[in-house]
């Protein structure tokens, strides 16, 4: 039975890299899937590093995360820090979004998975439904929960009465401006804006009247299912996208209100054709539109904020996500930036929690990462980077901006997989015309009952 869920698992996973990487339909489960399943498995455990047993400068331990080059550097020189200090070798693994969730299922289900593992949310729940593969950090007394918010910590990491991981990081949903393109265009934003998502088309047409080769929203199909699509529906039907007993929150009309504002952005120009962004589909950051510093806005995780800035790009503010007039909830997503788990399997768990626990409390490592993953989950942290010039100011306006604005907490469902897949694709469809927002609706309301059903356990 485990070998049957984590393979439908894994096939989800690769219909949701497929729409990051735009492909349109959505796939099922074949043989011919099975058996590359199978192959995947007997590759993964062929080309697993070999782990050594526990006892300080024998162990050798491997930590994979995805996010921009800014974070890698970071975390490698944390890597090589921590080895100075303990002679524990810690093998970095890391890559971007858009691969990490399929590599990590194939490598839980063939056992192969690293030792420490860097998580969003979601996947908790997800994963705890095919196995055991993660500790209960409450049962070890390595980690300093002293210096956590305990009731912020197990409200977003617990699978039941497990504590899985530990929050990195704050986030919230962003809208970032280029300084430079808002004084060179005269666009009227600064951070105390607070837009209707009406607003929003009324200065993107301002906007563009005038400067018509530059682009108003910077945007990718992951970003705007993840960063207006959902908000917009949630603020209209307020509360859970997913509700906990498994049923859907909103209605056909609300959804297909989303889809036609959505593609409102698309017919006024306001966001680039689709066609022009699938190129660089999940790494936003690396669209040249946005590296030559070319576009206006961009919604963004605030923890986004490092990646943001390159040569072309340097001043950047923050401010409110628009929220449509009389809204049910501001549908503002405040969670952890990721987590951070610990391999149920690793043959070095206590070294593995001893390099989190350094990671995540210890003031060196605090310095060395900075804010490469948005603001500091703990209070210490927060307050050493502070006093050490360490935390961009911008990035912690992000995040107290999105706090105090905050919409419904979310539960687990809210970024499952599967449905996150079918709402993407729907949504591709709907910008390049395939659909009508009312046609998307319906599609979308009939194809998630499977996936729902199967969260229920029917």
């Amino acid at each position: 039975m485990r070998k049957k869920r984590m393979m439908a698992l894994l096939l989800t996973g690769v219909i949701l890299a497929s729409m990051i990487t735009g492909c349109g339909n959505q796939q099922t489960e074949t043989p011919e899937a099975a058996e590359e399943m199978e192959t995947a498995r007997e590759q993964a455990a062929e080309e697993a590093p070999p782990q050594e047993e526990s006892g300080g400068e024998n162990v050798n331990l491997r930590f994979c995360w995805w996010g921009s080059d800014t974070r890698h550097e970071k975390t490698l020189e944390a890597l090589a820090k921590y080895e100075e200090l303990t002679g524990v070798h810690i093998e970095g693994e890391y890559s971007t979004i858009s691969s990490y969730y399929e590599k990590l299922v194939t490598q839980l289900a063939g056992g192969t998975a690293p030792d420490v593992i860097q998580l969003d949310y979601p996947w908790i729940t997800e994963l705890a439904a095919q196995g055991d593969f993660f500790v209960n950090l409450e049962e070890y007394d390595i980690i300093d929960f002293g210096k956590f918010d305990m009731d912020y910590t197990k409200g977003w990491c617990s699978e039941g009465d497990k504590l899985a991981a530990l929050p990195m990081a704050q986030n919230g949903f962003t809208l970032f401006f280029n300084r430079d393109v808002v004084k060179e265009t005269g666009l009227s934003i600064d951070e105390s804006t607070e837009w209707s998502w009406e607003d929003l088309i009324a200065e993107g047409e301002k906007f563009k009247a005038t400067n018509p080769d530059k682009v108003f929203l910077h945007s990718d199909l992951h970003t705007l299912e993840k960063n207006v699509f959902k908000p917009y529906v949630l603020q209209q039907c307020g509360g859970q996208w997913i509700n906990d007993d498994f049923t859907v929150n909103f209605t056909k009309e609300q959804l297909a209100n989303a889809y036609a504002y959505l593609l409102e952005l698309e017919e006024k120009d306001l966001i680039q054709p689709l066609e022009e962004t699938m190129a660089y589909n999940g790494n936003i950051d690396q669209n040249p539109i946005w590296a030559n510093g070319e576009a206006a806005l961009l919604i963004r995780w605030a923890s986004d904020y490092p990646s943001l800035i390159n040569d072309n790009v340097q001043d950047i503010g923050c401010c409110r996500l628009p929220v449509i007039e009389g809204a049910a909830d501001t549908g503002i997503n405040c969670k952890p930036s990721m987590v951070l788990a610990i391999n149920k399997d690793s043959v070095s768990v206590e070294e593995c929690l001893k390099f989190a626990n350094w990671m995540m409390t210890d003031e060196e490592a605090i310095k060395i990462l900075g804010d490469c993953r948005g603001v500091p989950a703990t209070a210490e942290a927060r307050g050493i980077l502070e006093e050490n010039d360490l935390l961009n100011p911008d990035l912690k306006t992000g995040i107290e901006i999105a706090s105090a604005n905050a919409g419904t907490a979310q539960n687990g469902y809210h970024d499952n997989s599967e449905i996150t897949s079918i709402s993407t694709e729907i949504l591709s469809r709907v910008l390049y015309k395939d659909l009508t927002p009312e046609e998307a609706a319906e599609e979308f309301l009939n194809t998630i009952q499977d996936p729902l059903a199967t969260l229920a356990g029917n």
